[in-house]
């Protein structure tokens, strides 16, 4: 007889306590490792929302026409830094600066070599790609300073700003999480400098590809 209540109250006992475990695994799932909680933003496959860039490119200004004189711009190498914040996947917004050298020729007697630095702010639109290529595209405004700098130019030449319309757009190709190659085509649209020599209303259009190395944090 009382070895039949210790069964019994054995048997009860381990009733309850399955009963207890099963409570509290419902209360408290266990959470299985490397899985993000329901509406959290997966990690960026190219480490982070912040790049920068440093690249080179080329200016190539197209010849023109103004007050019946033809304007010619030399084609020149151009440095880039630039800075793009990713808000979203989708969405970023980049500052850009530029230097360059370009020499500017007008009709037979005005020349003038100057320093160009370029100022611009796009907003970006970023295919989301998880891949080794990640296209892109971009539109904005900025500004590019004329300083003489050269030794036979026009006597009278001033310094000069200029606003310009930016679009383009290009590729990255993923090395690491943290860095990548990018090779994208950026168009100028910009008001044609006169230096203070003669009077010019006149856009131009100058195309500018570049290349460089991307740093993601």
């Amino acid at each position: 007889m009382r070895k039949r209540a210790i069964k019994q109250w054995s048997v009860g006992l381990a009733l309850g306590l399955a009963l207890v475990a099963a409570a509290a695994a419902q209360v408290n799932p266990p959470v299985a490792p490397n899985i993000p909680p329901p509406g959290a933003t997966p990690p960026s496959p190219y480490g982070g929302n912040s790049e920068l860039f440093v690249g080179g490119g080329m200016d190539f200004a197209k010849s023109t026409m103004a007050n019946s004189q033809p304007v010619a711009t030399t084609n020149v190498a151009s440095l880039q830094f630039a800075y793009r914040y990713h808000v979203t996947d989708y969405n970023a917004v980049e500052l850009r600066v530029a230097f360059a050298r370009p020499l500017q020729v007008y009709g037979t007697t005005l020349r003038v070599q100057s320093l160009a630095n370029e100022i611009s702010f796009a907003y970006v639109w970023t295919y989301p790609s998880e891949g080794m290529i990640r296209p892109f595209i971009l539109g904005g405004a900025g500004a590019i300073r004329y300083a003489p700098s050269g030794s036979n130019n026009t006597t009278g030449s001033g310094n000069q700003t200029r606003a310009t319309i930016v679009y383009g757009g290009g590729l990255d190709f993923r090395l690491s999480n943290s860095w990548s190659i990018r090779a994208e085509y950026r168009g100028l649209i910009y008001r044609v400098p006169d230096f203070g020599l003669i009077s010019i209303a006149k856009w131009n259009h100058m195309p500018e590809p570049d290349i460089g190395v991307v740093f993601h944090f």
